[in-house]
Order: C-alpha cells, then sequence, then structure tokens
C-alpha cells in the first residue's frame, strides 16, 4: 500500500478520511500515516515538515476555500510528495470520457455523466451531480447537493455552495463563488459572489 497523508485536520480532513477509508474497505490501496497543518495540535507538522519529508508519499490538501487551497499547493515544493486522486466507490461515473486530476477528492453520492474534466485539487462533495460536457477548473470546491447542468464551465478556484443549482451552458469566473441555495441562470464573472433566486450579485 502506498503511504498518504492529508493537509488540513479539520472537518473537512476528517471527511477525506472516511473516504480514505471506504476506499481500502473495497481494496486495500492506502496507509493512512496522519494530518499535517500549520494551525491544529497532535499532527505530523506543518507546510515546513512537508518539505523535508524524506520518503515518497501520496497527499490530499481538504481544505474548502479555494484560494487558501491554492495558496498551500504553491508553498509545497518536495519531489518525495505527489498527490493522490480519491474517488468513493459510492460516486458514479457513467462513463468512461471523465477525467479527474491529481489531488482531487470525490465523495460519496457524487454522480459525473460524460465527457466531464475536472481539474486538479478539485472537491466534488457529497452528491453532488455534474452533466455533460462540464468543464471544472484546479481548485475548485463543490459543496454538498449542488447541482451543475451540463456545458457548464467554472474557471479555476470557483466556490460553489450547498444546493447551489448552475443551469446549462453557464461559465463562472475565476475565484467566484456562488452562494449555498442559489440558481445561477447568468454567467457569473471573476471574483463576484452571487447568491440567490435567481442567482444576482452582494451589492459592496
Amino acid at each position: 500500500m502506498k503511504k498518504i497523508a492529508i493537509y488540513g485536520a479539520g472537518g473537512l480532513g476528517r471527511e477525506v478520511l472516511t473516504i480514505i477509508n471506504a476506499i481500502n474497505s473495497e481494496e486495500a490501496t492506502w496507509d493512512f500515516i496522519g494530518f499535517f497543518d500549520d494551525s491544529a495540535p497532535n499532527v505530523l507538522g506543518g507546510i515546513n515538515e512537508l518539505n523535508n519529508w524524506k520518503e515518497p508519499l501520496s497527499l490530499i490538501i481538504a481544505i474548502g476555500n479555494p484560494s487558501v487551497k491554492k495558496g498551500l499547493e504553491t508553498h509545497i515544493e518536495n519531489d518525495f510528495i505527489d498527490y493522490a486522486t480519491l474517488l468513493h466507490p459510492r460516486a458514479i461515473l457513467a462513463d468512461d470520457n471523465i477525467e479527474v486530476g491529481k489531488g482531487s477528492v470525490l465523495g460519496a453520492g457524487a454522480i459525473l455523466t460524460t465527457n466531464i474534466e475536472i481539474g486538479d485539487h478539485v472537491l466534488v462533495n457529497l452528491n453532488v451531480t455534474i452533466g455533460h460536457d462540464c468543464q471544472i477548473g484546479s481548485f475548485c470546491s463543490i459543496m454538498p447537493g449542488a447541482n451543475i447542468s451540463g456545458q457548464v464551465t467554472l474557471d479555476e478556484a470557483v466556490l460553489v455552495g450547498s444546493g447551489a443549482n448552475i443551469l446549462n451552458g453557464i461559465m463562472v469566473g475565476r475565484k467566484a463563488k456562488v452562494g449555498s441555495g442559489a440558481t445561477v441562470t447568468k454567467n457569473v464573472p471573476s471574483k463576484i459572489t452571487v447568491v440567490g433566486v435567481p442567482a444576482k450579485p452582494i451589492q459592496k
């Protein structure tokens, strides 16, 4: 079995561990060695310890905030470390032409249909649906129960809140945020937060 660790010892990190355990219950794949975190007690260390790790190790960055997740990834510089891709056994990939990048995690009940590209370090949480011909950029986080219709494009580091709906053909710009329960009917520019039904930008 290959050694694996999780950066992020909070709730999401513990959820990712349940995915590792579920994978191992189907087939012994991963040897979980522990958590790394720069702000939690009783862990193996932080970024500095990861950068000084001296043996092969697979890693998942279990941080929900896309921008924070991306920032952490840029600070991990160690040729011994690679990034795992974790697919819960109860995630459904309905076709062979689905690509899932390194460091990405698909939770239980996630359903992906056909011709879908998932970038690196993407979180597809519990019971998320992603329709045909979607492109999901690296570092996106899609929270539980969100529904993404066909031909949707999420640029890099987009946050989609729990229970949100994104309608067919929509484009969501880099570092945008879609609030929980929102229904997105129009394209969303970069770095804009939209909420409500239909989703509208938050007024500053």
